[in-house]
C-alpha cells in the first residue's frame, strides 16, 4: 500500500511539472510570435533543452514522499492539477516576457542563449517546488537520483556555449557575466514567486488541501 501510494504520488507530481511547464512554454511563445521578428528558440535548441530536462523529470520516479501523502488514498482530480498547471504557467510566462523585453533588441542569438538558460533552470526548479505542498524549505530532502540529474543537467548546459564547435551547431552565443547574471536572478524571482503561488493555490484554492481526500 505504502509503495502504490508513493508511486502515486511521483506519477502527479510527474504530470503538474510536465503540464505546467508546457502551459508556460505555449503562453510564451504564443505571444512573442506577435511582436518578435524571430522565434524564441530554434528548433534544434528545443530538442536539446527537451532532452536535458528529461533526465530529471525521469528522475522523479525516484523520489520521496511527504508522509502525509502516505496517510490516505488520494483521488485524481483533473480539475485541480490543470488549474495549477495553468496558475504556474502564466507565472512563467511573466518571467520569459522580462527576459524577451530586455534581450530582443540585442540579437537573437542572445535571447535564445538566455531562454534557453533560464528554461532549463527553471523547469529544474519546478520540479523541486512541485514536488511539494510545503514549502522548498520545510518538505522532506528528495532522492539522490533527483539531486544528482538535475545538477548535471544544469553543468552541461552551462558548459556548452563554451565549446566553439556547439556555438556554431546550436546558434548560441557564448555568455558574458552580465548575462549569467541577469539570468540567474530572473530564475532566484521565479522560484520565489512560484512558491508564494503554490502557496496561495493549496491554501485558498485546492480542494481538500490540510484534510484527507475523500475517496468517491
Amino acid at each position: 500500500i505504502k509503495e502504490g501510494r508513493t508511486i502515486f504520488a511521483n506519477i502527479l507530481k510527474y504530470l503538474k511539472v510536465t503540464l505546467t511547464s508546457n502551459f508556460g512554454n505555449f503562453y510564451s511563445v504564443a505571444l512573442a510570435s506577435l511582436f518578435l521578428p524571430f522565434v524564441p528558440l530554434l528548433p534544434i535548441q528545443i530538442l536539446l533543452l527537451n532532452l536535458l530536462s528529461d533526465f530529471p523529470m525521469i528522475a522523479i520516479a525516484t523520489d520521496t514522499v511527504d508522509p502525509e501523502e502516505l496517510e490516505k488514498p488520494k483521488n485524481y482530480q483533473v480539475h485541480s492539477v490543470v488549474l495549477m498547471a495553468t496558475l504556474l504557467g502564466g507565472v512563467s510566462s511573466v518571467f520569459d516576457f522580462i527576459l524577451f523585453g530586455a534581450l530582443y533588441r540585442v540579437s537573437p542569438e542572445m535571447l535564445q542563449t538566455a531562454w534557453f538558460f533560464l528554461s532549463l533552470i527553471t523547469e529544474v526548479i519546478l520540479i523541486f517546488s512541485l514536488r511539494t505542498k510545503f514549502s522548498f524549505f520545510k518538505a522532506r530532502r528528495a532522492s539522490f537520483t533527483l539531486y544528482a540529474l538535475s545538477g548535471a543537467v544544469l553543468l552541461i548546459a552551462f558548459a556548452l556555449p563554451f565549446f566553439p564547435f556547439v556555438t556554431g551547431t546550436l546558434h548560441f552565443v557564448t555568455p558574458t557575466p552580465k548575462l549569467l547574471l541577469f539570468v540567474g536572478a530572473l530564475a532566484l524571482g521565479y522560484f520565489f514567486a512560484t512558491e508564494a503561488v503554490k502557496s496561495f493555490y493549496y491554501r485558498h484554492v485546492h480542494e481538500g488541501y490540510g484534510r484527507p481526500t475523500k475517496i468517491a
